[in-house]
């Protein structure tokens, strides 16, 4: 069935995936903070950078609150206490993608959008590395993509809608 003939119930990761961002912003594990930051700002659409391995399998991933933080701890930014000195302590010195980055869940092209959506939900999410059935990133599927899906469940039924 082509793409735009289905519902938003029956898509796939693959059938949106990429229409928005064209490739992921991907690093390897020792790159410098700074390269993580360039890769975002290269990518200004995506909100994260993923770590990914030699072979290019996703490993994990770099947010932007994570970034936003290391540079508030750099220009002195933070709360005061001891717990806010001990986390500075233990963030402040990393320098590099691997040091900061978490693992994340990811989806296949196969995965249905609505699991997506589900996963983005539950687990507070924005957006989600796409890798293949070897773990290689294969791109991301990011909210306005399932913006851009879901708008018509909106739409239906509106004086108007089509």
């Amino acid at each position: 069935m082509p793409y735009k003939e289905k519902r938003f119930s029956e898509l796939l990761v693959s059938d949106v995936a990429a229409k928005l961002v064209q490739s992921a912003s991907q690093v390897r594990a020792k790159a410098p903070i700074g390269d993580v930051i360039d890769s975002m700002l290269a990518n200004p659409l995506s909100r994260k950078v993923y770590v990914v391995d030699e072979q290019g399998r996703y490993i994990g991933t770099v947010n932007t609150e994570t970034i936003l933080r290391l540079i508030g701890y750099r220009v002195g930014v933070r709360k005061d206490g001891g717990i806010s000195f001990m986390r500075f302590l233990k963030d402040a010195l990393k320098e590099e993608a691997g040091h900061i980055m978490v693992k994340g869940t990811t989806v296949t092209g196969d995965t249905k959008l609505t699991t997506a959506l589900d996963i983005m939900v539950n687990e507070h999410l924005n957006d989600l590395p796409v890798v293949d059935a070897e773990g290689k990133l294969l791109g991301e599927l990011i909210s306005l993509e399932l913006f851009e899906e879901g708008r018509q469940l909106f739409d239906e039924g509106r004086p108007g809608a089509v």
